[in-house]
C-alpha cells in the first residue's frame, strides 16, 4: 500500500506545472481519501505554491464533499450488515457508544472532527454514515455540505498554522 501511495504522491508532484491537472488530481485524491485511502491529504496543499491557496482549499472541500456523498450511500447500504456483529460483546459496546455519539452530536460533531488537520477521513465518515439510522439523523445534503465546509476549513487551518510558522504556501 505504501508503494502505491508513494507513486500517487509522485504523480501529483510531477503534475505541478499544469494547474488544471494538479487540481483535478487533488480533487480525485480527496474523494479517494474519503472513501478508501487512510491518509491525510493535506500534504498536497503544501505542494505547488504557485497555485492560489484558496483555489486548492475549495478543490479540497469539493473533493471531500463528493467523497462524503459516496460514503453516505455506502454506509446506508452496510448499516444492517455491521449491526449483525452486535452479538459480539465488545463490538456491541462499540456500536452502542458510537451510535450514541452520532445521535447526540450529529452533524456538528462530524463537522468538527472533519475539520481537524491531519485527521484521516475514512473511519469517521463511515462511522457517521453507518450510525445515521438509515438517513434519519443527517440528510445527504447536510452530510455533504458539512464535509465540503470542513474540508475548506481544514485547508485554511493548515494555512494559518504555516503562516504562524512563517512559511508561505503561495505567492
Amino acid at each position: 500500500m505504501a508503494n502505491i501511495l508513494d507513486q500517487l504522491m509522485d504523480y501529483l508532484m510531477a503534475n505541478q506545472a499544469d494547474p488544471a491537472t494538479y487540481l483535478f488530481i487533488l480533487f480525485l485524491f480527496c474523494i479517494a481519501a474519503a472513501i478508501i485511502l487512510p491518509i491525510p491529504i493535506e500534504i498536497a496543499l503544501i505542494w505547488n505554491p504557485g497555485l492560489f491557496f484558496p483555489v486548492k482549499a475549495l478543490v479540497m472541500g469539493l473533493g471531500k464533499g463528493t467523497g462524503a456523498v459516496a460514503v453516505f450511500l455506502i454506509g446506508a447500504k452496510v448499516e444492517h450488515v455491521v449491526k449483525r456483529f452486535s452479538r459480539w460483546g465488545w463490538f456491541n459496546w462499540l456500536l452502542v457508544k458510537s451510535e450514541a455519539f452520532v445521535r447526540r452530536f450529529g452533524i456538528f460533531a462530524m463537522y468538527i472532527i472533519m475539520s481537524i488537520p491531519g485527521m484521516i477521513d475514512t473511519i469517521p465518515l463511515y462511522l457517521f454514515s453507518i450510525f445515521n439510522q438509515e438517513g434519519t439523523l443527517m440528510s445527504l445534503r447536510d452530510f455533504a455540505l458539512a464535509n465540503l465546509l470542513a474540508g475548506i476549513n481544514r485547508a485554511f487551518l493548515i494555512f494559518a498554522i504555516f503562516e504562524i510558522l512563517g512559511i508561505k504556501l503561495f505567492g
